[in-house]
């Protein structure tokens, strides 16, 4: 049966997740940034940064994210001239808490793809903090019975596509910036919990063998605490425990990968979690502009073009 149009362009936006898109520049949005990274021919990454005012992006689900779009399409325009990228087409990464990502259970899964979303949408219906006709839906099938859901606002998906159309390139391909994180190193596919924070937002998720197993983003105060991290700690220890004794392991098996943690925290975890291996990001790029991204701020620009690294 062929999909409506509307549906199709839709999916033309918030669509097949987990698939390495085809850009080869990546343009992250977020609150006090904005990053843009391009892949060279021979897998070189270039990236520059720039610092936007505090009510420039301020995200949310439901209301505007963009309170000054033209300084967001600046900044934007800006990087992408310093990296040849005008005129291109890009993997556009939104922060978390614009968009809802859920992995969800169900006893059968059917093998229509437009039965799983409507599957999706029933289950998901009553949660929407948006009227329903208002949400795009991409849906991945991650195991028989298992699904791996996002979804949005249109409205809030044309806030920021219409911004990077303005400063002169468009999407590609729209994605959470916390799933890109997911695929910046190998050692993220399996066991390994990521813990970003990022100004008002804490994500938590894991990877197991290779596929998304949960993933968690929620509005905190400030900087994220450890009542903040500490139950997606323990739920992490639980699964992989079901798999393999934690006391069967080395301590380097299971990970604790900090991004954006601040150093009282990370000391914490270290305590509380001996069984567990806690590491930071480490990722570096050739960069463009004034200022030099860190290697947390690079997590998802790398994570979205991972798959075209030689």
């Amino acid at each position: 049966m062929k999909m409506p149009a509307v549906l199709d362009r839709l999916r033309a936006r918030f669509d097949e997740l987990t698939a390495p898109p085809t850009a080869a520049v990546a343009v992250e949005l977020a609150a006090g940034r904005v990053v843009a990274a391009r892949l060279g021919g021979s897998g070189d990454l270039r990236a520059g940064l720039r610092r936007l005012p505090a009510e420039a992006v301020v995200p949310s689900a439901v209301r505007a994210n963009l309170g000054d779009p033209e300084a967001v399409a600046a900044a934007l325009r800006a990087l992408l001239a310093e990296l040849e990228a005008q005129g291109m087409a890009v993997t556009l990464l939104l922060p978390d808490l614009t968009a809802r990502l859920s992995v969800l259970e169900f006893e059968a899964l059917p093998s229509r793809r437009e039965e799983v979303e409507s599957l999706a949408r029933f289950r998901l219906r009553k949660s929407l903090p948006f009227a329903e006709e208002q949400a795009a839906v991409s849906c991945q099938v991650i195991s028989p019975t298992r699904l791996l859901v996002a979804l949005a606002d249109r409205v809030r998906l044309d806030e920021y596509e219409n911004c990077l159309e303005a400063a002169g390139a468009r999407a590609a391909t729209v994605l959470p910036s916390g799933l890109a994180c997911l695929a910046a190193q190998p050692l993220l596919d399996h066991g390994a919990l990521l813990l970003r924070s990022e100004p008002g937002c804490l994500t938590t998720a894991f990877c197991w063998q290779g596929r998304v197993e949960f993933f968690r983003a929620v509005e905190v105060m400030g900087q994220a605490s450890f009542e903040d991290v500490f139950p997606s700690v323990a739920f992490f220890r639980d699964r992989i425990e079901q798999a393999e004794p934690v006391g069967a392991a080395t301590e380097s098996t299971w990970l604790l990968y900090a991004a954006g943690l601040s150093p009282e925290l990370m000391t914490r975890l270290q305590d509380e979690a001996p069984w567990a291996s806690l590491r930071t990001a480490e990722l570096a790029a050739s960069p463009v502009g004034g200022e030099v991204a860190a290697p947390a701020q690079l997590l998802a620009v790398a994570g979205a073009l991972r798959g075209r690294f030689a």
